[in-house]
């Protein structure tokens, strides 16, 4: 579609909609402000922002007068800074532990959307555990890792620790049972395993296939389907019509992957290009799903707050409500706008 007619779609549906997106400035037009936009957004190169580069390849964003520029999160750097101190507009990041400790002392951005989904069939991450420890025994189910230590990438407090909470409670424990928690990053995993260091970890793909083919690791467990840990948080800068075309650039590019074309050899390739993954590499990992408008995720939202606060990692007394930590009016007014 060129992108005359793209735009022309997107004013037709945002016009339609009788409702505002989220924050707006007081009387808004009553057609979108189509005025050129331009959006920094931080990231850590990986395919589980698949949208974001999948829109920007195929100039979904520009097709709405918004310019992306990307700006990548170094080793160290917690994306929730880079928002509160106006470094970028946007971020794509895992629900942490620290992004709801901010959100609960009154910080000013949002979560506006959810990112990858994990699929039903094939595991994008697997628990996997020392073959020593099934071979002897000492380990046969997930019961059995109680007391053991694990590997997380970003450790307990990061979404990873979310979803090796999930897989360890499909077996009756919990991740607070495990102790102690290693930082490691993914690469390192499989030489942790080798060396006696590590017992079981939380291992992404193809790591995980890598530490089994060398028998050194067995899978034991996987985050069940459906589970989400990650999204888009945006600054309250970032608001109004500007941010509306912002995430409608997004779902559209999401509803793009929610199909055969996300596996294609043409979006693996954009792919290619964003994460440094050879195309070989991105063809033997298990898809993520995606929401088609990328909705947030209340019950996910919820399920991250229980497992910081098992762990003793919130601090702040009561869970925080959807309402006061996501804003979901941007995902519903994008749905409409690109069915």
């Amino acid at each position: 579609m060129r992108a005359g007619a793209v735009l022309a779609a997107a004013l037709l549906a945002l016009t339609a909609c009788s409702v505002g997106p989220g924050p707006r400035p007081a009387g808004p037009t009553p057609t979108p402000d189509l005025t050129p936009v331009a959006v920094r957004v931080g990231h850590v190169a990986s395919t589980e922002w698949a949208p974001l580069y999948v829109a920007l390849d195929r100039g979904y964003f520009s097709d709405l007068n918004v310019k992306v520029e990307l700006v990548a999160i170094r080793l160290g750097q917690r994306a929730v800074d880079l928002v509160e101190r106006d470094q970028v507009d946007a971020v794509v990041t895992d629900f942490g532990a620290d992004v709801f400790n901010e959100l609960a002392r009154g910080q000013r951005f949002r979560i506006v959307g959810s990112m990858p989904t994990f699929p039903a069939t094939g595991a994008p991450f697997v628990l996997e555990v020392a073959k020593p420890l099934l071979d002897s025994g000492k380990v046969r189910t997930i019961a059995d890792l109680k007391g053991r230590n694990i590997a997380i990438d970003g450790g307990t407090g990061s979404g990873s620790g979310y979803l090796v909470d999930l897989a360890l409670q499909r077996g009756g424990v919990r991740l607070k049972d495990l102790s102690p928690t290693i930082d490691l990053a993914a690469g390192s995993m499989g030489i942790g395993i080798a060396t006696g260091g590590v017992n079981t970890a939380l291992m992404p793909q193809p790591y995980a296939a890598s530490a089994e083919q060398a028998g050194l690791a067995a899978p034991i467990g996987t985050p069940p389907p459906g589970a989400t840990w990650a999204g888009l948080l945006l600054n309250a800068k970032l608001s109004g019509w500007a941010a509306q075309r912002f995430v409608d650039a997004l779902a559209r590019a999401a509803r793009d992957l929610d199909g055969p074309d996300g596996t294609s050899d043409a979006t693996l390739a954009i792919l290619a290009r964003y994460t440094g993954l050879s195309l070989d590499v991105l063809r033997t990992l298990p898809p993520y799903t995606w929401d088609r408008a990328l909705r947030p995720d209340a019950a996910a939202l919820a399920g991250l707050q229980a497992t910081y606060r098992s762990l003793g990692l919130l601090q702040y007394s009561i869970d925080l409500a959807p309402s006061r930590i996501s804003d979901g009016s941007y995902a519903r007014q994008a749905a409409a706008a690109v069915r």
